[in-house]
This record gives structure tokens, C-alpha cells and sequence, in this order.
């Protein structure tokens, strides 16, 4: 069983990493500066099309689900430990304020989400399994009828593009002004930041609620890889039909709310694929270097932000670079970030930022 434990930690770690991963590429057309399809070279075009099917609203829904589980193991440990439950709510208070300074470079964090939502979760620390599950079903609902209501309004009233250019933080970037850069996302994008995570912490919630309920599940008795392989496959199927609408969305509006629809209906089920084929790879003794991006994500996450936020403004280049050179920048930041990291944890236990959050999560408490 122990051993059984240390795999199932060492997979949580690897599977933080490959999403880490997915992230940035998610996050790399935000941090160069978002523009209409119509607007990108044939080449990106069909970079965004690659995007949407297997990359877009699939990792933040497994990092979202690593975060419940995180939840249930931290929570197990303040139990045995014999520690108060404030503890984790103070290792929220910090995430939200680490949340709101990120929000100040780049209007796409998750983490002040993901901190809002955590004192939720909390009222589920000592819930059954069952009752979890049955919430999280609940919120999911809820985020179903959300999209759908949105894909209806598309289908009913014309389909438009989504994505609109921002002249203001394109003339901040053309001027250097890193100033006017930082105080308009302060006093524009972090009110609509928080804004947005009023409307989609129940799905959050709901995948949190999930994670919880996996890590619990399969405590005792981890799947067996005949469950992994079937569940890798019904997933891919049942990913199939959404993959078919976004085709077909990228052939009407690539942009539009139809194609967001399927974007994100593609997530619940490829993001299912995606983590039991990283189960059956870690138990095959693959993927491990993929562990240490997992252990420093807080770090490599933030750190993402800035070499970013560094290239576009020693560019001057904001709503102008094509995505096919973002792309070489992501492939060439990660592989510097898996060597560094792996280089870290040789001689620290844990990444800058992750100490740092530990350190002010147990103040004197014992740990």
C-alpha cells in the first residue's frame, strides 16, 4: 500500500507538470495579445485550429481537479498532525494575494480563482465522498446550462467573433511604458478579473469537488490499469462529436461562441483521456521528468508570466507576433524550465515560491 501511495504522489506530481505545460500554451496567444482569426497567416490559423482541439480548456480543468486533490491529501495532514483547519484557509489568504499581484502583469490568472473558490471548498472538508460527488455534479449542471444557454443565443441570434484587440495595452507596449502597462491592468482588468470569477467559481467548485472525490476513491484501492485503459478510450469517443463541431466552427466563425462551446464541451472528456493515459505512462515508468515542473508550478507558472511579459516589451511587438513564433518561444521556455527545475530540486527540497507559500501557510504552527 505504501508503495502503491508514493506512485500515486509521484503520478499527482507528473500530471502537474504535463499541465503546467499545457498551460503556457494556452496562455501564450493572452500573454502576446489575443487577435480575430481572421487577422492570423494561414499557419497560425491552423496552430489555433490545433489549439482548440487538443490544448484549449483542457488543462486548466486537470489543474483544477489537482487542486482538490491536493485539497483532501493537505487536509488528511492537518488531521493527523492534529493542526487547525485555518491553516489551509491561511495558505488560501496567501495564493489570493500572490492571485491579485499576478493579476497587475497579466489579466489571465487563475490563482485569485482558484483562492475565492478554496474557502468554499473548505465547507467540504468533512463531507462524505458521496456528498462531494453529488455537488459536483450539481455545479457542473450548472456550467452546462451556462455554455448551452450561450452556444442557443449563437445559434439563434448569429454567430460572432469573440475577440476583441486592445489598443490601449498594444500602445503601452509600443512605448515601453511599463507604468501604464501595470496601473491599466490594476484599474481595468483586475476588476474584471474578479468580475469573472464570480460567474465561474461553481465549475471551478465543481472540479475541485472532483479531485477531492478521486483522491478519496482511490485512497485504498488505486485503479486498476484495465480501468485506466477503458476510461482513456470512452473518453476519446465521447470526445469525438465535440471535436467534429469545432472543425466545423473553424470552417464558419473560428472565434465564436459556437466554437467556444465545443472548446470547452471538448475539455470535460479529453482532459479525462489525458490523465489516465499519464497514469499508464508513470506506472510504465515514463513521463518522470515531467515531476519536477510539477513540484515548482507555482514558480514556473509565475515565471512564465514574466519572461512573457520581459519578450513583449523588449519586442515593442503586442497583437503582432504570430503564433508560430510564440510557439518556438513555449517549446524553448519549457525545456529551460524542466532543466532548471530538475537542477533545483537537486540541492532544495521544494521550488522559490513554493517555500515561500509554505513558510507563511504554517507560520510557528509545528509542522
Amino acid at each position: 500500500m505504501e508503495q502503491q501511495l508514493n506512485q500515486r504522489i509521484v503520478y499527482l506530481d507528473v500530471l502537474r507538470g504535463f499541465a503546467l505545460c499545457g498551460i503556457l500554451f494556452v496562455n501564450m496567444p493572452s500573454f502576446l495579445g489575443d487577435r480575430p482569426n481572421a487577422m492570423m497567416g494561414e499557419v497560425d490559423q491552423w496552430i489555433r485550429l490545433f489549439f482548440d482541439l487538443f490544448i484549449q480548456t483542457k488543462f486548466y480543468t486537470l489543474f483544477s481537479a489537482l487542486f482538490g486533490a491536493g485539497f483532501y491529501l493537505f487536509i488528511n495532514r492537518l488531521r493527523q498532525r492534529g493542526l487547525p483547519m485555518t491553516i489551509f484557509a491561511r495558505r488560501l489568504g496567501i495564493l489570493l494575494i500572490i492571485g491579485l499581484v499576478h493579476l497587475v502583469f497579466w489579466q489571465g490568472d487563475i490563482l485569485h480563482t482558484y483562492a475565492l473558490t478554496g474557502f468554499i471548498l473548505l465547507l467540504f472538508a468533512k463531507t462524505k465522498p458521496i456528498t462531494k460527488l453529488l455537488f459536483a455534479i450539481a455545479f457542473q449542471i450548472y456550467a452546462i446550462l451556462l455554455y448551452l444557454l450561450i452556444f442557443w443565443g449563437a445559434r439563434q441570434f448569429g454567430d460572432v467573433p469573440l475577440v476583441e484587440m486592445d489598443g490601449t495595452l498594444q500602445s503601452f507596449v509600443a512605448s515601453r511604458d511599463i507604468l501604464g502597462f501595470l496601473l491599466h491592468h490594476a484599474t481595468v482588468q483586475l476588476p474584471e478579473a474578479l468580475m469573472n470569477s464570480g460567474v465561474i467559481w461553481p465549475e471551478i467548485l465543481s472540479l475541485f469537488l472532483i479531485g477531492a472525490y478521486l483522491m478519496e476513491r482511490f485512497n485504498t484501492a488505486p485503479p486498476s490499469n484495465r480501468f485506466l485503459w477503458w476510461t482513456l478510450g470512452i473518453s476519446l469517443l465521447l470526445t469525438l462529436p465535440a471535436f467534429a463541431g469545432i472543425i466545423q466552427a473553424h470552417a464558419d466563425v473560428p472565434d465564436g461562441s459556437i466554437n467556444l462551446f465545443y472548446v470547452w464541451l471538448s475539455g470535460r472528456t479529453l482532459a479525462v483521456t489525458y490523465a489516465s493515459a499519464v497514469a499508464l505512462l508513470v506506472r510504465a515508468g515514463r513521463m518522470n521528468g515531467f515531476a519536477a515542473l510539477g513540484r515548482m508550478a507555482l514558480t514556473n507558472y509565475l515565471m512564465q508570466t514574466l519572461v512573457f511579459t520581459l519578450f513583449i516589451f523588449l519586442s515593442g511587438q503586442y497583437e503582432t507576433t504570430p503564433l508560430w513564433q510564440g510557439l518556438l518561444l513555449v517549446l524553448l521556455l519549457l525545456t529551460t524550465q524542466g532543466i532548471a527545475s530538475n537542477r533545483y530540486l537537486q540541492s532544495h527540497p521544494q521550488g522559490p515560491m513554493e517555500k515561500l507559500w509554505r513558510k507563511g501557510t504554517y507560520g510557528k504552527e509545528k509542522r
